[in-house]
């Protein structure tokens, strides 16, 4: 198995190649969305494969909402996409290692969010044309509840509870970068995405989908103004737990090894 400073090294290839891929505006734009869709798709599972125990209070509503929003990041991986969460740690480490400049990062994760951003508002579009989350249907009312939640939250638990997802979320990306195995890669993937999701903790991304999809079937009390302070908050706490606890933890763990 790779050293950790040899794994650092190929995380900051990958963002450098992000950044090389990033000069086809258009392009990597697209890749953005695609990213933002295929975590919105993990968002509409999760919703329509699992609100009946949702609503019904079941003990383990948690565990197969994780289990089942997991297909998002897995089509991200084995599909192709640009996702911000992960960029948050990958970006950084480049900088770290002087292949990129820091401004360079920094814009490189904000295009990535704009990218997700579109993509998650026109999956959640399709998804309302299908007329998915009708009134009064169970799915509806899982949306309503788990977005009144979220929004319902103080934003100093928001920041937290973001900063422990993009710890899963990273950490999970970190760990495949370093396996062979594509069976084995999915099955890190789904648990640690089983993780975050079971402890409802706030993944900006699925947040913009969840949002979305709530503005568009008008889920009482959610506005613009309240979505976009969340999503602002989240992508914050997303930022720490990527670049700082996941990305600086390693680095310095990699300082040790000689």
């Amino acid at each position: 198995m790779e050293t950790l400073t040899q794994t650092i090294e190929r995380q900051a290839e990958t963002g450098v190649a992000k950044s090389k891929k990033a000069n086809n505006f258009g392009g990597y734009l697209a890749g953005g969305a695609l990213a933002g869709a295929f975590v919105g798709i993990g968002c509409l599972f999760m919703y329509a494969g699992v609100s009946g125990m949702y609503v019904h209070g079941s003990d383990l509503a948690g565990t197969m909402m994780g289990l089942v929003f997991g297909i998002g990041l897995v089509l991200v991986v084995f599909a192709g996409g640009e996702l911000a969460t992960s960029g948050m740690m990958i970006m950084p480490l480049a900088a770290i290692r002087r292949k990129i400049s820091a401004v360079r990062a920094g814009w490189m994760i904000i295009f990535m969010l704009l990218g997700n951003l579109v993509g998650s508002i026109a999956i959640s579009a399709l998804i309302t044309a299908a007329h998915v989350f009708k009134k009064d249907s169970l799915n509806y009312q899982m949306l309503d509840a788990v977005v009144s939640g979220k929004l319902g939250k103080d934003y100093s638990e928001v920041f937290f509870r973001a900063i422990m997802c993009n710890v899963m979320v990273c950490l999970a990306m970190w760990t495949i970068v370093r396996m062979k195995n594509e069976v084995a890669q999915i099955i890190v993937i789904s648990w640690a995405i089983t993780v975050f999701v079971a402890a409802g903790f706030e993944h900006v991304v699925a947040n913009m989908t969840s949002f979305s999809l709530a503005i568009m079937n008008g889920v009482p009390g959610v506005t613009f103004t309240d979505s976009a302070l969340a999503l602002v908050v989240a992508a914050a706490g997303n930022i720490v737990g990527g670049m700082v606890v996941v990305g600086g933890s390693f680095v310095l763990a990699a300082r040790m090894e000689a």
